[in-house]
């Protein structure tokens, strides 16, 4: 009999077409769980379960219910609003797992933080900042400071502030979106923001796979823009690095190390480091991989993607993780220039033409209500590249996203 996979997909995500193509390529059976019913669950209800990802212990009680007529051999969450629901569920079902207590310190970066603290990593200076009584915090906090919701991730809500007054006024602006948005389960991120001292220099994103707490690092991205604020959006990976031999070690150590304080001790991790001379500190740790259809930079050497490896982990028969592809690749995460309503991306032709392209994708409709950070969190598109070297993919991305011209609508509603 085949392994049975539960793969919770959130509405909303991205990441769903990777995953359940690479599932299909697994001799596996898929259930592809969902937090709303699908038009065909009553055609096929053991393929589409209904679970509710906001409620991980109502969801790992109908998981049990569903595993009891299907046993469930795996369980894999795409994304970050999935995850906790994944480990509550998988450790249900006695599967591997990460605690949930893990999970939610991946979630929430004030639980992550604290134990990073406590693990003795070079974490800055950090507080809670009552949404409610924003100037409570103020008393010793040093400037510059970088403002962040507890439970968001793609750089929403994350504004540096250079002094007091705008730490308050960026607390008016959030508290709404945080109040509204942030995990029902989690009631301190709904009422609190985190305030840290601002961290320089360049910054990396590191995509990695967890096998009993030991980290295997599948590939560096640097962030060739610089990441100073007051937003911190989100534009280019290009991976291999291009930092020293030395520096790279010291990105991979202190990403062991970072694991391992939040204690992830299975599946993939998608961890955010900034350093600077022979410092690298971490800065956030996500117990998934890496967000968006940013994945489809990494194509290992004997033509896996990432979801083909990370679900042949998740059912124990992957062996040794591949090693970090040996051509340079790179995405280019096209941000919304202003508030409006997208009507159409102009250029992709001419873009398309520049060496390395390997694909421009518009990823919003026509008619789409667009929002640029800090509230936003929608991408326009991703342009993906490769080429000989690190620096021609960078070259290739600048030159494809300067070519794109897309057209917002400042009006409220565009008739297409």
């Amino acid at each position: 009999m085949k392994p049975r996979l539960l793969l919770l997909v959130p509405t909303s995500t991205y990441r769903a077409e990777a995953f359940v193509r690479a599932a299909k390529r697994l001799p596996v059976e898929l259930s592809i769980a969902s937090e709303t019913p699908s038009s065909l669950e009553h055609l096929d209800p053991v393929s589409l379960p209904v679970l509710d990802f906001a409620n991980p212990s109502r969801a790992a009680y109908h998981a049990r219910a569903f595993a009891a007529a299907h046993p469930v051999d795996a369980v894999v969450a795409v994304d970050d609003r999935a995850t906790l629901a994944a480990a509550v569920i998988a450790e249900a079902l006695g599967l591997p797992h990460n605690t949930p207590d893990a999970v939610r310190a991946a979630l929430n970066k004030h639980l992550g933080r604290l134990r990073m603290r406590a693990a003795g990593l070079p974490v800055p200076d950090f507080r809670l900042v009552p949404v409610a009584s924003p100037e409570d915090a103020l008393p010793g906090l040093t400037f510059p400071s970088v403002l962040k919701p507890l439970a968001m991730a793609a750089s929403r809500g994350v504004v540096r502030v250079d002094h007091p007054a705008a730490l308050l006024d960026t607390c008016r602006r959030l508290a709404p979106m945080v109040a509204a948005e942030s995990p029902a389960y989690d009631a301190v991120a709904r009422e609190n923001l985190l305030v840290e001292s601002f961290v320089p220099g360049w910054e990396v994103a590191v995509e990695a796979l967890v096998t009993d707490g030991v980290v295997h690092v599948m590939a560096i991205f640097d962030k060739p823009d610089p990441l100073e604020g007051p937003f911190f959006p989100e534009t280019m990976y290009v991976t291999p690095s291009r930092h020293p031999q030395a520096v790279q070690a010291g990105i991979v150590e202190m990403t062991q190390r970072a694991v391992a304080a939040i204690g992830i001790t299975h599946g993939p991790v998608h961890v955010e480091l900034r350093g600077h001379g022979d410092t690298v500190v971490p800065i956030e740790v996500h117990a998934r991989s890496i967000g968006g259809l940013c994945s489809r930079v990494l194509r290992f050497d004997d033509g896996r993607t990432l979801e083909d490896v990370i679900l042949q982990h998740a059912i124990g028969i992957l062996g040794t993780p591949p090693p970090p592809p040996g051509h340079a690749a790179g995405v280019w995460m096209m941000q919304s220039p202003r508030r409006g309503v997208f009507v159409d991306m102009r250029g992709t032709a001419a873009a398309s033409e520049i060496p390395g392209i390997e694909e421009i994708v518009v990823s919003v409709r026509p008619g789409q209500r667009l929002e640029p950070l800090p509230e936003g969190f929608l991408y326009m598109g991703f342009i993906f590249a490769r080429a000989a070297d690190p620096h021609a993919v960078e070259s290739a991305l600048r030159a494809a996203h300067a070519r794109l011209d897309p057209l917002v609508d400042d009006a409220e509603s565009v008739a297409v």
